[in-house]
């Protein structure tokens, strides 16, 4: 677990945490309030559903976009417009897990999830303690095959 993750404030805007996404590789970002309270993740999902058109993100959604004729500089200004928005309104909201949760089940919330990491929250605050990825838990998983 990452007991230090980089997170985002509910009032940083869009841009500020695509900048961070971009430059540091990132797919997940936590956001917390001035408590350190864990809100919801803004996330690579977060951003393409600020970049691509509605009827495409519809409940139904469309299976066929091919008839779309959109190109990369129409789904960038769709996203420019979107910069100063707050990150709180496109939180992703997962499962999370505790400090006392078992690895199994963090494998398990990450697979139903389909997320690759998961927020560790305290049990009687909601505060974040961490967040454990992917990497984390196939490093593990290495170290213990050897």
């Amino acid at each position: 677990m990452n007991p230090n993750p980089m997170t985002l404030r509910p009032s940083d805007t869009v841009a500020t945490a695509a900048d961070r996404i971009l430059k540091h590789h990132l797919r997940h970002l936590p956001v917390v309030d001035e408590q350190g309270c864990y809100l919801g993740t803004f996330s690579i999902y977060s951003l393409l559903k600020l970049t691509l058109p509605k009827a495409v993100l519809d409940k139904h959604g469309l299976d066929n976009v091919s008839f779309i004729t959109e190109n990369l500089v129409d789904l960038a200004q769709r996203l420019g417009g979107r910069r100063e928005e707050p990150v709180r309104n496109w939180l992703n909201i997962h499962e999370v897990a505790h400090p006392d949760t078992p690895a199994m089940e963090v494998m398990l919330l990450m697979l139903h999830g389909r997320t690759t990491s998961v927020p560790v929250v305290d049990k009687t605050n909601n505060r974040l303690e961490g967040i454990i990825s992917f990497w984390d838990v196939l490093e593990k998983l290495m170290g213990e095959s050897a």
